[in-house]
């Protein structure tokens, strides 16, 4: 297996409603757990972003069916590269919905997806790195990376 990260932006196509999210958590944690796959979905403002991490041909699959998924528009991949551990090791997937989520810990998040939409840098990093330096540097959620 080849572990790899890989991030993708997307706009949502339509407004969603806490079922709407729950549903997308649900069947992410029940499909992504027989691929072997884990990672985190973020949202903000209309916007996702989400890290999936595995092995590279089925993340790759993975992004393609998101990609075919009527509730995004103008995918895109932002950052696909190898990886030396999983940074969301804990969770077939997990999701902050930054919109119900208030607190000073979650706005570099809000920043970084603000960054990622504008292709604008976080601190000096692009959204994707930035992204994976505050989870894996145990600030939030204390990664084995």
């Amino acid at each position: 297996m080849s572990l790899h990260q890989l991030i993708y932006l997307s706009k949502a196509s339509r407004p969603l409603t806490s079922i709407d999210f729950l549903e997308i958590l649900e069947v992410a944690k029940r499909n992504n757990a027989s691929l072997g796959v884990t990672g985190s979905l973020f949202y903000n403002g209309g916007w996702f972003l989400q890290v999936l991490e595995g092995d590279v041909t089925v993340i790759n699959s993975l992004y393609r069916r998101i990609e075919q998924d009527n509730r995004h528009e103008h995918t895109q991949i932002i950052y696909l590269e190898p990886a030396n551990c999983r940074v969301f090791s804990r969770w077939t997937m997990n999701m902050i919905n930054l919109e119900t989520e208030r607190g000073n810990k979650y706005d570099i998040l809000a920043d970084v997806i603000k960054a990622a939409t504008k292709g604008g840098l976080v601190e000096g990093l692009s959204p994707a790195v930035k992204l994976l330096k505050v989870f894996s540097s145990d600030h939030f959620f204390q990664s084995v990376c």
